[in-house]
Formats: structure tokens, sequence, C-alpha cells
């Protein structure tokens, strides 16, 4: 089985300014949610909102710019909840690598599918922070740490992932890169030719 990914040619002078719009707002998206995560009192119920963006980033973007947005977003997230910096973006550079090639490859990029790939790479990261700060260490406290903070917080952030996906969809659609018609069948062209 062959991967396929968009080819783009140059990119004019209106598409790379758009280009870097796009990613300015995803910045200071990623920052309003840091500012977020880490003011606002939500007591358990702290959403993972940079988690969810990176997330709806990969859906969008190509391969390599989900992966290093993933690892900011992973960093900024180690810094808004106070844990060992770049725990989470280990766990999170793989998962939007694996979601940007699930949406090129074999899924529609909806709602629907981000709503449940998101649920995934929530699952994956909190049982790895659960696994490597707790179990391990034995905790005795692991079901409260189980139902008052994790649990609450994937809930929370579930919740808003869907406004987060929107808003993403939104800069995307009005920010992004127009695919034409011979961009993707020159991409069907190339993996046919390929299989021979």
């Amino acid at each position: 089985m062959n991967f396929r990914m968009v080819k783009i040619g140059a990119l004019t002078r209106r598409d790379m300014k758009r280009s870097f719009f796009r990613w300015l707002f995803y910045a200071l998206l990623l920052l309003f949610f840091l500012m977020i995560q880490s003011t606002l009192p939500f007591v358990e119920w702290q959403p993972l909102l940079t988690v969810t963006l990176a997330v709806a980033v990969s859906v969008f973007e190509g391969e390599l710019s989900s992966v290093i947005f993933g690892a900011a977003a992973g960093m900024v997230t180690d810094m808004a909840i106070g844990g060992l910096f770049g725990f989470t973006s280990i766990w999170l550079v793989p998962c939007c690598l694996m979601v940007t090639l699930l949406v090129v490859n074999l899924i529609h990029r909806n709602i629907l599918n981000f709503f449940w790939i998101n649920i995934c790479v929530l699952f994956i990261i909190e049982f790895m922070e659960l696994l490597f700060k707790h179990i391990i260490w034995r905790d005795p406290d692991l079901d409260v740490i189980i139902l008052h903070i994790m649990l609450p917080s994937v809930i929370s952030t579930v919740i808003l992932s869907v406004p987060v996906f929107l808003l993403v969809r939104f800069l995307n659609k009005k920010l992004g890169h127009d695919t034409t018609d011979s961009e993707i069948i020159s991409v069907f062209d190339d993996a046919e030719s390929d299989d021979e």
C-alpha cells in the first residue's frame, strides 16, 4: 500500500501571505488556550484545549507541520499543567502524525471523525500520564486521580473540542491553500505509477 501526499507546487505571494497569517492565528490560538488553561479556575474540570488544538491542526495540515505544531502544543500543555517539560510532546507528536496520515489516506475531514480521533488522542495522553506519573509510583489515591481529575478533564475537553474544530476549519477555509483538481489527480496518478 502506498501512502499518498498532496504535492503543492510553488507558492505565490498571496499563498505565502495566507499561510503566514494562518500559522500566526494558530500560534495566537495556542497562546490563548495556554492562558485559559493556566489562569482560569476550573478546579477539576481543567480542559486540555492545547491538545485539542494540535489535533484539529493535524486534521487540516501536512505531516511535518502537524508534528512541529504538536511538539509545541505538548510543551505548552506541560507548562500549563505544571508537568515534566516535554512529557506530553513525547505522546502528542506521534498522535499528530497518525492523525494527519489517517486523514490523508483513510478518513474524511468532518467533525464526527475529528471527535473520535480527539477522544482517542486524549485517552492516550491521559493514560500515559496516569501510567508514568501515578501507577509506576504506586500512588494510593489512584481512584481519586482518575475520577476527580482525569475524567472531568477529558469530558470538558471533549465538550469544548467542537468549537475548536470549527474555528480551525474556518481559519483553514479562509486562509488555507486552494488545492486544485489537477494536484489531486496527480497524486492518484503518482500512486498508480508506483504500483506498477
